[in-house]
């Protein structure tokens, strides 16, 4: 099968190719044809840029994708021919799928679909932080997994608070329906202001930014949780005695718990052992999409055809104040 493909041809040139693949139906997935694939900015941006060292070429490389499924697996009694599905897919024209495959509403097959993928990250956050009605959050970086956790937040009744030092993310957010999207200057005291003074009871970190995790202390009430959400890269020397005695010292803004909300803790499907799935999650968020309850198309902000992905990366990473969701159109 000739296949077109997404490939890192070197640090910062993306190039679209085609190439001959050999692909079949995984047994317990799909082969899929895929129509729009998702850029994960913050990953893939730093495997491009050499933040994350990777060896050059690399690609197919992303995994948020929706298609049509060509030929279901074996053990997929589920699926059909033509359903349309999301799956970890990368940014390629056809896929054989062996993790997630969820069957999805003919109704959400459209662009903004692909930011899915997002959302399920941005839920895992929530998945481990357990809010309750009530509580206040701080939500810290307004990618595309912090707009969500945002929005998800409010959805539980959360007073919420996003903060991000890009104007224009700040106001995407605000079409989205978020409450208090907050500039990063300044923002600890806004924080305050918004809780009465006690300060979150979470902070979803979703920038993976060490110097960002550190300071994000600051908007905490005592005994509050710091939930990683972002996956934290680069290196930062620094002083932690400070951060550190935020989770052991008794004080205000003290006594935290730090957890990990990494995407990949939550089974791909339904165990008896686990409360949630991924497969769940992604069903749980196609309801929310399909009732326009969850806000999609204000995150979109562009797409691309493939032969054009170096502009798409390139727009990504040097102007952050108009370009959020960007997906590329294969079919």
């Amino acid at each position: 099968m000739q296949t077109r493909q997404i490939t890192f041809a070197a640090r910062d040139q993306v190039v679209c190719e085609t190439v001959a693949r050999e692909l079949h139906a995984p047994a317990t997935g799909a082969l899929v044809e895929l129509r729009y694939t998702c850029i994960s900015a913050g990953t893939e941006l730093a495997k491009l840029g050499g933040l994350q060292p990777v060896d050059y070429p690399l690609g197919p490389l992303g995994n948020r994708a929706v298609g049509r499924v060509l030929a279901p697996g074996s053990n997929r009694d589920d699926l059909r021919p033509g359903d349309f599905v999301f799956c970890h897919g990368p940014h390629a024209s056809h896929f054989a799928a062996d993790g997630l495959v969820v069957k999805l509403p003919d109704a959400l097959d459209r662009p903004e679909t692909a930011l899915l993928g997002m959302a399920l990250v941005a839920l895992t956050g929530l998945r481990v932080a357990q809010p309750e009605l009530g509580d206040a959050a701080v939500v810290t970086g307004a990618g595309l997994v912090g707009q969500f956790a945002a929005q998800l937040l409010q959805l539980n009744g959360v007073n919420t608070i996003l903060v991000d030092p890009v104007p224009g993310r700040l106001d995407i957010a605000r079409q989205c329906g978020v409450a208090h999207a907050i500039a990063a200057a300044g923002a600890a005291d806004r924080v305050m202001d918004l809780t009465r003074g006690q300060g979150a009871d979470h902070i979803l970190e979703c920038t993976g930014i060490p110097t960002v995790v550190e300071g994000a202390t600051r908007y905490a009430g005592r005994a509050a949780q710091l939930i990683l959400i972002g996956s934290p890269r680069g290196e930062h020397p620094a002083d932690l005695t400070a951060f550190l005695n935020s989770f052991h010292l008794w004080r205000p803004q003290g006594d935290l718990t730090l957890k990990g909300a990494h995407e990949w803790k939550i089974p791909l499907y339904p165990e008896h052992t686990a409360r949630h799935s991924m497969a769940r999650n992604a069903l749980i968020l196609a309801d929310l999409i399909v009732t326009d309850t969850l806000r999609m198309t204000p995150l979109l902000t562009a797409v691309f055809d493939p032969d054009d992905a170096q502009q798409a990366y390139d727009q990504l990473r040097d102007e952050k104040d108009r370009h959020l969701g960007t997906v590329f159109a294969w079919t």
